[in-house]
């Protein structure tokens, strides 16, 4: 290796180094429970479920867990390590990712682009690096493409080792995602494109039709790679859950941001916008100016854009192939005179100027010292529902469809979800979308599933009121709107924290317990709303130190320190307004 490769392949691994930053970000998958639940269930049952068992409305109804394979690791995984364990096996994934990616592109004797294009990769794939099941997708994806290009480059193996090799490669890639259809989808395109290049003499009718030869073998490789994917627990079933994502795709894609189409507003995916347009543009250029085409690129190529365009979750698909693809053109060496050369450095100092920019703005901003982001999950409402378990267990229970993964692994099976984000409740998705902002349809859902205890999101803006005081003066107060959506002569609030609020049906409980409990003033959203009737004499300030009393044994100080203060304070700032000379407040 003389000093300029040297150069380069330092170069090129501390670009890998750099990159390897946006595959350390933290945990926020919120389908990561539910994946542990059935992990758990597989190795307690010594196989994978075939009925749900975690959701309450559900229970008993077929469920295909087309991804119990690496549910089975991500609970051997939680149980020697936690969160940090499950966090450092998704960055080996995606560093697993990026090396064969590497190796792809050494395929075209490319090093010199690697310190560029690593990074940019890295960066194009950032939105779909957390983790989840797909990550091996991706890796088996990668390493189809490898395998297909190194032989398009030289001559398929002949014999029965590789075939039960890519058996051996389909089955395993099938029982740990249904993203094998992408491998063998990719196949199926490499033999049509050698199949046309094979029968272009005959089609262009200057040659007989030649017996088919590369072509062929991919295609033998494509049906092996099709049985084996029956090699599952469930067998042909697996395609059950295909079929079912394909009915309700236009539902997912309004309503799941991974499914919806890229986005120039979201940051994330520019990277993305600018390797499509690129790419298309350079393959452009040389089918139409220099008259070169791959065609098993230029298949690949238009069946990966269109499904990256149309949903986002196909996004690195793409970028892996487009990027290679682009490296596989027959670029010409640049000029080496004074002005490419300076051309060469300026563009060098700008994409590395807009990359430094990218990874500090939009990635290491992302870094927050834990492995797991708790956006989904409530350790206090965790500890509330346990400790009051005889009462509030076996209650139809509501919740958001992001929060029952942790439900059912947190407090399952004594508390059953409503909903969480598997497959089976695809049907459920509009209807529970439909909710927000209005109150007619929470009516209307609260009486078909008799919900008993309902675990609200705070995350919508409250609702301006006009409201009469004693007095006989008006103000407006801007209330929650879950105080609307389940209005306090049907349901009481019991806890609330900074991200949820947990309310039950009147009449679902005992009469002394929820006595003892329901919180009728301190609400969330609701506090600073206090003042003006408390001031005015609508509301006894006894009563509210009697709510806080209750609050505050509702919640666990392990979980709820900070909360606890600032709200203790700030009913004692009421009750020092209430003892001041003059005041109106009720004794």
């Amino acid at each position: 290796m003389n000093r300029r490769d040297r150069i380069l392949n330092t170069l090129g691994w501390a670009a890998f180094l750099f990159s390897a930053s946006v595959f350390f970000l933290p945990v926020a998958n919120p389908d990561l429970y539910w994946h542990l639940s059935a992990g758990k269930y597989t190795l307690a049952n010594f196989g994978p479920p075939h009925a749900d068992f975690l959701s309450w409305p559900l229970a008993g109804t077929e469920w295909v867990d087309f991804e119990w394979l690496p549910q089975v690791f991500y609970y051997l995984l939680y149980k020697a390590g936690g969160f940090k364990a499950l966090l450092i096996f998704k960055s080996v994934l995606l560093l697993l990712i990026l090396l064969v990616f590497r190796a792809t592109v050494l395929l075209y004797g490319r090093r010199s682009a690697l310190p560029f294009l690593l990074p940019f990769f890295a960066a194009a794939i950032m939105s779909n690096c957390d983790l989840r099941p797909e990550n091996f997708t991706l890796l088996f994806f990668s390493l189809t493409l490898y395998f297909l290009e190194k032989t398009r480059l030289s001559s398929v193996p002949p014999g029965w080792r590789l075939r039960g090799v890519v058996f051996a490669f389909f089955a395993l890639w099938a029982n740990l995602h249904a993203g094998y259809l992408y491998g063998l989808a990719l196949i199926g395109l490499y033999s049509a494109g050698e199949l046309l290049l094979e029968e272009l003499a005959f089609i262009h009718g200057k040659g007989p039709f030649a017996r088919p030869g590369k072509s062929l073998e991919y295609l033998k490789l494509f049906f092996i790679g099709l049985v084996s994917s029956l090699a599952t627990p469930y067998g042909w079933r697996v395609y059950s859950v295909i079929a079912n994502h394909q009915k309700y795709i236009d539902t997912l894609q309004e309503h799941v941001q991974e499914w919806a189409s890229f986005s120039l507003s979201n940051p994330y995916q520019w990277p993305y916008v600018l390797a499509l347009t690129v790419v298309m543009g350079c393959f452009l250029y040389f089918l139409l100016r220099r008259k070169h085409i791959v065609y098993s690129h230029f298949a690949a190529l238009l069946f990966f854009a269109w499904a990256s365009a149309s949903h986002a979750r196909h996004i690195p698909f793409f970028i892996i192939t487009g990027l290679a693809f682009a490296l596989a053109l027959p670029w010409q060496k640049p000029n080496s005179s004074k002005r490419w050369r300076a051309i060469a450095w300026g563009g060098s100092a700008l994409w590395l100027g807009v990359t430094l920019w990218f990874y500090s703005s939009l990635v290491w901003t992302q870094y927050t010292g834990k492995a797991r982001l708790s956006k989904w999950s409530s350790d206090g409402l965790a500890s509330f529902l346990r400790s009051n378990k005889p009462v509030l267990a076996g209650l139809r229970l509501y919740n958001h469809w992001s929060w029952g993964g942790w439900l059912g692994w947190e407090l399952g099976p004594d508390y059953k979800p409503f909903i969480d984000g598997r497959y089976i409740f695809h049907d459920r998705v509009a209807e529970i979308a439909a909710l927000s902002g209005s109150i007619s349809n929470w009516a209307a859902i609260s009486e078909k599933y008799k919900f008993d205890l309902a675990l609200m999101k705070l995350d919508e803006p409250n609702i301006p009121v006009k409201q009469r005081l004693p007095g006989g003066e008006e103000a407006v107060y801007w209330r929650p709107t879950y105080l609307f959506y389940l209005p306090r002569r049907d349901w009481a609030v019991v806890y609330w924290d900074y991200s949820v609020a947990a309310l039950v049906r009147r009449g679902s409980v005992p009469a002394a317990w929820l006595a003892a409990h329901e919180l009728r003033y301190l609400r969330s959203g609701d506090v600073l709303n206090l003042r003006g009737p408390l001031l005015a004499g609508d509301i006894s300030m006894l009563e509210l130190r009697r709510e806080l009393e209750v609050y505050l044994r509702g919640h666990d100080s392990e979980y709820s320190t900070r909360g606890n203060a600032h709200l203790a304070a700030f009913v004692n700032a009421l009750g020092d307004a209430c003892a001041k000379e003059g005041s109106k407040c009720a004794k």
